[in-house]
């Protein structure tokens, strides 16, 4: 049996054009979601949507969920629904990125129910005026970055488990820069509250891992949040010759390097409400490309 939660009962997907009526019911939290951020936060039991009867592995496979950390930094993607899986209690199981859906349950329509079956025609209704868009942050540039930086709070949870394999303390050095082994060494307690306490701050910095950026810290701001580039402007316009706003605009804005302040702001005019932020491509500022008007769905029956 699969079963879907931490559903976004809101999406178009569950509203039409075919009626849907969720087949609810309620299941034991797993006991490793414990180890993944929110995990924690859940009660014994969840109530979930049931997508598909049967039994594992004889009437359907085990199915697919995605990475959901940095998932909805461009704006062309959005997590609608988690699954019961192997990782995390947000692990994406239902979701889009420009013009491809994840599907993640594995269920023939044999075996899904009948509000299974709805949202899967909804879906392929809904999918129809995003055929051909661009993905904004593509695959290939999603592979060769870090991930985003929501991963630093998931090494944390991994630091609990050293203890019983200490085997993946080296492993976990590699995932901790010297500046966060020297404020918490790997004490899971103290690396998880330091890196919620900093997390707007951060920026990556050796095999998959993520510093606090002193440059961030003296600015302010996150580097990440809308305030940020308007706080460096002001702040560049004020003292022209300030080295700290020159590295801050060449490390988180895509299309630098900038001369001055002037420069980066008619950029940010430019953009408009086009710009966004990525942790996944790259921890830079980036401009979407102007969208045109989806194609109007045909009919359908």
């Amino acid at each position: 049996m699969g079963q879907a939660h931490g559903l976004r009962l809101e999406h178009a997907i569950f509203h039409g054009p075919r009626e849907v009526l969720l087949e609810w019911s309620e299941v034991d939290t797993p006991k490793h979601y414990a180890d993944w951020p929110g995990g924690d936060e859940l009660g014994a039991k969840l109530r979930v949507w049931t997508v598909q009867r049967g039994e594992f592995p004889n009437d359907w496979d085990v199915g697919l969920v995605s990475d959901p950390y940095g998932f909805e930094d461009s704006p062309d993607c959005e997590w609608i629904s988690s699954g019961i899986n192997s990782k995390g209690p947000t692990a994406m199981a239902l979701g889009r990125q420009a013009n491809l859906f994840l599907w993640g349950f594995a269920g023939d329509p044999t075996h899904l129910t009948e509000s299974g079956k709805a949202v899967f025609v909804n879906t392929l209704v809904y999918m129809r005026p995003f055929a051909g868009a661009p993905k904004l942050v593509p695959a290939s540039e999603r592979a060769t970055v870090l991930p985003a930086r929501e991963w630093a709070l998931v090494y944390a949870r991994y630091a609990r488990r050293k203890v019983a394999a200490p085997e993946l303390a080296e492993w976990l050095e590699s995932r901790f820069p010297e500046s966060a082994r020297a404020a918490c060494g790997l004490d899971a307690a103290k690396l998880e509250a330091y890196y919620q306490e900093h997390l707007e701050f951060l920026r990556p910095a050796g095999e998959r891992g993520f510093a606090v950026d002193p440059d961030l810290v003296e600015l302010g701001v996150g580097n990440r949040s809308k305030a940020f580039l308007g706080k460096l402007v002001l702040r560049w316009k004020a003292a022209p010759g300030d080295p700290l706003c020159q590295r801050l605009a060449s490390r988180y804005v895509a299309a630098g390097p900038f001369a001055d302040a002037a420069s980066l702001e008619r950029w940010i005019a430019e953009a408009g409400e086009r710009l966004f932020f990525s942790d996944c491509g790259g921890f830079q500022w980036r401009v979407a490309p102007v969208r045109k008007s989806p194609p109007t769905p045909a009919p359908t029956r």
